[in-house]
């Protein structure tokens, strides 16, 4: 099994600028319970996308590649939109809670700074897991459709 590291963030780029965007377009209200679901088709595009760079090339493909390299680049990928979520969810927290100790509420500002760390850090830690996961999907179902 020969993962190409190159091909992978290639792709897992690719797919964390398409999760940029989602990240982005989903802070507007009405679109963004429409936009948030395509997160998981940039993870899982960006598994597909691996493949294709790789068989691009002419070079035969192992299943388990496919699954391990779209892995790989699906992580990148889903790490995109839960960090601009949070990047952006921790700048509004601050300004709340400026207003907070503005006000006099020191405490509750505190609270909405921590909450929104927390936030951030479980984010991009489950935005990994789960673009992982849908990335070897992706990977392993596009090598299965290349290796027939």
């Amino acid at each position: 099994m020969n993962i190409r590291s190159s091909e992978a963030i290639r792709a897992g780029l690719i797919g964390a600028a398409a999760g940029f965007v989602i990240g982005v377009l989903s802070r507007i209200p009405f679109l963004g319970c429409i936009i948030a679901p395509l997160s998981w088709v940039a993870a899982v595009g960006a598994g597909v996308l691996y493949v294709y760079y790789v068989t691009g090339a002419g070079a035969q493909m192992e299943i388990v590649e496919g699954a391990v390299g779209g892995g790989l680049a699906g992580a990148i990928a889903g790490v995109a939109r839960p960090l601009v979520q949070g990047v952006l969810n921790l700048i509004f927290g601050t300004v709340s809670a400026a207003g907070s100790f503005l006000g006099g509420e020191g405490g509750s500002g505190l609270v909405t700074v921590g909450a929104s760390v927390g936030s951030l850090i479980l984010g991009v830690v489950a935005g990994a897991v789960s673009g992982a996961i849908l990335g070897a999907v992706g990977g392993l179902l596009y090598a299965l459709i290349k290796k027939q």
